[in-house]
């Protein structure tokens, strides 16, 4: 019965008294947490700001000093335009395709080019013959065990009334029975005429009634062309044998030109491609006009390299070609040394000329008292600037003509000249 009894009205009083004190308390408390969550956010914006601020300023400092570079996506760069300098707006046209069509017309370009340096060579292949040695037969289109060794590549040099010369890149001093074979097939005999040991180059004839007028009217004697300031980066040609095969034609580049190698009595000019080298290479190197500019060599292979083809420049070798077509011997001094130019001479404190690293035991030289580290100045009163120059005066004199030898000797701090009376060999 209790809990339905009514309550007092003074109850009634107090707790509407009570609800408005604490309606009193709430007011204030809630004005309070409003003013200070108004007050976190206005110091939440005013940092961002600021540090917004200060991050902007860094970050343009740090783009100018870069000069502009911003990094974008791979992925939206087909989607933006490309401000020229002059503030031309460039619309994309695809990219990729565009580098796609880019490399492929470069990539026909090149293919054209080689096609056009490989007929270069093909054209030669009526200049060119086969050597082959009788004992050791059968040759490598009969037989494919055989190898391709005995295959070396040769040109024809010379033309007289009755003879062809023919020109080939190795030393066949010991060969014996050598037959010459054409491009058709065609085989005769061909006789042995010299060998240079220094440049490996071998030079044979063949008798004109021994080839077929067919043959004879399809003969291209070759043109010469000069290595005197060939590049590195020139195109060059290699026919003949150049991996082995004969008649095959490779193509490329030099990497290095120029380089002096010194031998007895003479400096040749070798230079080395980016072509591969075999065993087996030999042939002849021409330019992009068909021109002979040298003969491949393995001679050299600390100078040109052992995995490319090297070759020796024609201009080097030239006078030693004619001196064995004409039957000459260059007389023999036996040294070996560098070429000294102003520049160097300076440097060094000693006399222009050609300063001497090797005195052959035994030599005329030797006999006649020339030492290492000598330096040539002078031969019969003819200034000597160069080993070529040397090599010429040698070319002039015969076996066993005397010459007068000028050097130069240091002695402490002091050159002095020496007169050598030296008898060629």
């Amino acid at each position: 019965m209790d809990k339905f009894r009514k309550r007092p009205a003074c109850a009634k009083v107090h707790e509407e008294e009570k609800y408005k004190f604490i309606k009193e308390q709430i007011r204030p408390q809630k004005k309070i947490y409003v003013i200070s969550f108004t007050r976190r956010m206005l110091e939440t914006v005013i940092s961002a700001i600021i540090f917004g601020s200060i991050a902007g300023v860094v970050f343009w400092n740090v783009n100018n000093r870069l000069g502009g570079v911003v990094s974008v996506p791979d992925k939206e760069i087909s989607a933006m335009e490309y401000q020229t300098p002059d503030n031309t707006a460039i619309p994309d046209t695809g990219t990729q395709e565009s580098t796609e069509s880019d490399d492929l017309t470069i990539l026909e370009e090149h293919n054209r080019a080689s096609k056009r340096l490989s007929a270069v060579g093909d054209k030669f292949a009526v200049s060119l013959v086969s050597i082959i040695n009788k004992k050791d037969k059968p040759v490598w289109y009969k037989d494919s065990q055989a190898g391709t060794k005995d295959i070396v590549s040769g040109m024809l040099l010379k033309e007289t009334v009755n003879r062809y010369y023919i020109l080939t890149s190795r030393n066949l001093k010991d060969t014996g029975v050598v037959d010459v074979e054409f491009q058709d097939g065609e085989t005769v005999k061909a006789d042995y005429i010299s060998s240079d040991s220094i440049t490996g180059l071998s030079l044979f004839c063949i008798e004109k009634e021994d080839v077929s007028q067919e043959r004879r009217n399809k003969i291209a004697i070759p043109e010469f062309g000069s290595t005197v300031s060939v590049p590195a980066g020139s195109n060059v040609i290699i026919t003949g044998a150049p991996n082995g095969i004969m008649y095959s034609v490779m193509t490329g580049n030099i990497i290095k030109s120029g380089i002096q190698m010194p031998v007895t009595d003479n400096q040749l000019s070798l230079f080395s491609t980016d072509i591969l080298y075999t065993s087996s290479s030999s042939g002849i190197v021409l330019n992009t006009k068909g021109r002979v500019i040298g003969f491949v060599t393995d001679l050299f292979v600390k100078a040109t390299g052992h995995n490319n083809i090297g070759f020796i420049g024609i201009s080097s070798v030239l006078d030693i070609i004619n001196s064995m077509v004409k039957g000459e011997n260059i007389p023999y001094l036996g040294i070996e040394g560098y070429d000294v130019d102003k520049k160097t001479a300076l440097a060094h404190s000693i006399e222009e000329g050609v300063y001497l690293t090797s005195v052959y035991s035994g030599s005329p030289a030797y006999s006649g008292g020339i030492r290492v580290a000598d330096v040539i100045t002078q031969i019969d009163g003819k200034d000597v600037t160069s080993l070529s120059m040397l090599h010429s005066i040698l070319k002039s004199h015969t076996t066993g003509d005397k010459i007068i030898v000028t050097v130069s000797r240091r002695y402490g701090k002091k050159n002095n000249n020496k007169k050598l009376a030296i008898e060629l060999e």
